[in-house]
């Protein structure tokens, strides 16, 4: 009897690891689907550290769907706040301390005076717009010159001092920026407004869609 008590012991603790395994294997997988939880106007972007995440409340400008643009992400009280595909509460001086937060590093490699088609640098960073409840990459929502493009290759740029001074609001851009705190490498400097979301693939003209951005 009592080696049955031993054994039902045993069998009894196997299962407890067991279970602690599953529920510690999980909890990452349970925060990165709650990061896009709880974002409002008065608190657009939330970060983790454990899963390198950060994401931001944004709002779809459909004017984007036919006309082209470069921005992907403009604070709403920047001069571009009205030219982009996404318009976000979210400062760019937030976004760059959350990124730095999680470890990414700036590139800090473009100015205003870079030659047209240098590329920028920096951490690489998946973009993802949270549609339905699922996240979709970036490169499957928008199309360069009307075309679909695999990846834009988007980097941490950082650029914290021009973006100060510019006051353009810009948070991520599609193609490579000195001015913008991320950008897309695919596409040198000065590529220009080439860039259109897809409608059939967008939330309608005005709802809200939670972005994140993820360090590779």
């Amino acid at each position: 009897m009592m080696k049955q008590h031993r054994v039902l012991g045993s069998l009894i603790a196997m299962v407890l690891m067991i279970t602690g395994i599953v529920v510690l294997g999980a909890t990452p997988t349970q925060a990165a689907k709650n990061i896009t939880k709880g974002l409002t106007t008065e608190k657009p972007l939330k970060y983790n550290k454990s899963t390198k995440e950060i994401a931001i409340l944004t709002q779809v400008n459909g004017t984007y769907f036919t006309q082209a643009t470069r921005h992907v992400i403009v604070n709403v009280d920047g001069s571009n706040g009205d030219k982009s595909l996404l318009k976000t509460d979210a400062t760019p001086k937030a976004f760059n301390d959350a990124l730095k937060k999680v470890g990414a590093k700036a590139g800090n490699n473009l100015t205003k005076k870079s030659a047209a088609g240098t590329k920028v640098k920096g951490s690489k960073l998946g973009v993802y717009f949270v549609i339905n409840g699922k996240r979709v990459k970036a490169e499957k929502a928008v199309q360069v010159n009307k075309k679909d493009v695999s990846n834009l290759d988007f980097r941490f740029g950082g650029n914290m001092a021009m973006n100060n001074e510019m006051k353009t609001g810009c948070v991520l851009c599609f193609d490579s920026c000195p001015v913008g705190i991320a950008s897309g490498a695919k596409y040198g400097f000065q590529y220009g407004e080439h860039f259109t979301g897809k409608d059939n693939v967008l939330p309608k003209d005005g709802s809200n869609m939670v972005v994140v951005f993820k360090v590779k």
